[in-house]
């Protein structure tokens, strides 16, 4: 029985002391090989409730191995069945606050690209207590998509301060490609920045400001440069 197979059987029986006796006997180049196997192949097969146990329990046997694992919540944020309400995601968001209280931006910033709605980004930050609005601010312009735009938007109407909301716009301008540009558009408009050192090529109407934050939606069409849908 191979190493991977030892491991998904552990997993099948809950068994995560015989799971802890399997990576102890392992040798440095097979543990390195465990953890891109844990990470690519057995977290990216597992349902909600087992992956998040499964994911608890390799980061408390070492955490700076398996943190990375996170990134395999990618399938369960695409086939719609993310739960955050699962009592294994508080389990982690405590052990990590007890250990490593910094692994609790580390594994959102991985998280975070590969969440697919506004309600699992928001959920997210729920589950791991990211409440301060700057934070959030920080994560998401790590971010280079649409809905991390929009959630940016929703964030800033939140802090309502016109200088963090520049320091973002500034942020992205420097990405140089149309959708930042067309981002930083929409916000320079909604929030009166006039002082911005670039020119954008995104006419925003004022009745279109009154749509975009309606939902996603709408703020990507304009975002793309079409009408809200009203």
């Amino acid at each position: 029985m191979t190493n991977k197979e030892w491991m998904v059987r552990c997993i099948d029986a809950r068994d995560w002391m015989g799971m802890e006796r399997v990576l102890r006997s392992l040798s440095n180049m097979e543990f390195r090989r465990m953890e891109r196997v844990m990470r690519e192949e057995v977290l990216v097969t597992l349902a909600n409730d087992v992956f998040w146990e499964t994911l608890l329990h390799i980061i408390i046997f070492k955490r700076a191995a398996f943190l990375s694992g996170i990134v395999a919540v990618e399938h369960l944020a695409k086939d719609g069945t993310l739960d955050w309400t699962c009592e294994h995601v508080e389990r982690l968001y405590e052990h990590l606050k007890e250990a490593d209280e910094g692994a609790i931006v580390k594994l959102c910033n991985m998280m975070l690209p590969k969440l697919k709605t506004t309600g699992q980004v928001e959920g997210m930050f729920a589950a791991f207590h990211v409440e301060n609005e700057v934070t959030r601010l920080s994560m998401l312009l790590k971010v280079d998509s649409p809905l991390s735009y929009y959630l940016i938007f929703k964030t800033l109407k939140l802090v309502e301060d016109k200088v963090i909301a520049r320091k973002c716009c500034m942020a992205m301008v420097k990405r140089h490609h149309d959708m930042a540009f067309n981002a930083v558009s929409l916000i320079k408009a909604y929030f009166g920045l006039d002082d911005l050192p670039a020119r954008f090529s995104l006419n925003v109407e004022p009745y279109e400001l009154s749509h975009i934050d309606r939902d996603f939606d709408n703020f990507l069409h304009v975002l793309n440069g079409k009408r809200p849908k009203i």
